[in-house]
This record gives C-alpha cells, structure tokens and sequence, in this order.
C-alpha cells in the first residue's frame, strides 16, 4: 500500500477536522486535542515553542460525557532560559465553532530557572471540570515571560508540543498576504498577553492560525 502524504480524500475537497468527536480513554488516563505528537522526536527544535506572548486556542470535543481532574503540560528542559516563563491553561465553550466564553480558569504552570524544575508533568490538579459528550470546547493555553531576555535571544523552554494542518482551521481566512490560515489552532493577543484570560473572545479577536502548540494534556476521572 502506498504511503498517504495528504488527509484529504482524493476528489473531494474535505480533509481532517480537528472538532471531530475523540474517543474517551480508559479512567484515569490522558486526553489531548488532535494533532501529530512532536514528543517522539526528539530535537531541540521540535520542542520549542511560540515564542511571542500569546493565546492558543485548540478545539476539544470528547464524543461521551466525561469529567477532567487534571491538566498540564510535558517539560523537557530550560534550555538555558533565564526568564520565568508562565503558562496559563483554561477552558472556552463555542460558538459558531470559534471560542466564545471562559468557563474555567484552571491557573498557571511557571517553568522558573530560579527554581528547578524536574525534566515531566507540570499539572494542575484537584480539578472536577465537567465536560458533556459532543459539545465542542477549546483548550486556551496563554504564553507570558517574567522578561524580555529570553525572547531577545530567540529562546523558550523545552516542551512537548504538537503539530497539525486541519481543514476547519481554513473557515476565517487571513486578511492579507502577510496574515496565517489555516494550523491547529487560533491566536490571539500575540504580543500582548498579560496573563490573564478573557472573560469572553469571539471570532474577531482570533488572528490566523498556528501549526504548532504546547501539546496541553487533560486526565480522564469519571
């Protein structure tokens, strides 16, 4: 059998979307938004992230009812940073499948070299977020740096990430030649981010996609 190097389906103009419904896993084991895993290749460049401050969103649909106790992100190494860098994870509902409103706050993994930090998991725990099968969310990842040293340097903490081309990603469009499409997920308040949340955003706030992310991991409790 050849090897496949496209997801779209030959004569059709419909390819892989990324708010398709997921499968729930087992209890007490992990979820993530859809995308290639980066974390089995392991080089420098594939784990290092979107530099400037940002959100990501990324689309979330488990296919059943299901209740998330944990969420976090995979740290490798500092990769020789010097400013605390500061990831503040929560949870959108949609609207017209772009992100819409803030329904949980989970708070802020630091990756800090004034306190070293063991190379795995940084997770947020002892959560009870609800989640109803079918119902599209959007995972909001919000990047901030206590600095600007790192960023001069063209640096950032080694993580997991993820990477992926989805055809739902295309539905905005950019605005110009100079503006993203398409990717995994939308962006907004790139360079700007202070680190807190919005309590609402919608389809204007989004500008363009990204083709990578920090892979934002949820475990499955009920």
């Amino acid at each position: 059998m050849p090897f496949v190097y496209s997801t779209v389906t030959p004569g059709t103009s419909t390819g892989a979307d990324s708010t398709t419904a997921l499968p729930l896993v087992d209890v007490n084991r992990y979820m993530r938004p859809m995308g290639n895993d980066l974390g089995s290749i392991v080089t420098g460049v594939n784990y290092r992230h979107t530099l400037p401050r940002h959100i990501a969103y990324l689309p979330f649909k488990p296919a059943y009812n299901m209740t998330l106790d944990r969420i976090g992100i995979n740290f490798v190494n500092m990769n020789s940073c010097v400013d605390a860098h500061y990831y503040r994870l929560g949870l959108y509902s949609s609207v017209d499948n772009y992100p819409a409103t803030l329904l949980a706050n989970f708070g802020t993994v630091t990756i800090d070299p004034a306190t070293p930090t063991a190379p795995g998991a940084l997770e947020i725990t002892g959560l009870s977020q609800v989640l109803t099968g079918g119902v599209l969310y959007w995972i909001a990842t919000g990047l901030n740096q206590s600095g600007g040293t790192d960023g001069a340097a063209g640096r950032t903490p080694l993580v997991t990430n993820i990477t992926g081309d989805f055809v739902n990603m295309y539905r905005k469009g950019p605005g110009s030649q100079t503006a993203n499409s398409g990717g995994l997920s939308y962006l907004e308040q790139i360079n700007s981010f202070g680190g807190t949340l919005p309590a609402s955003t919608s389809f204007t706030n989004c500008q363009g996609g990204g083709s990578t992310a920090i892979r934002v991991m949820v475990r499955r409790s009920a």
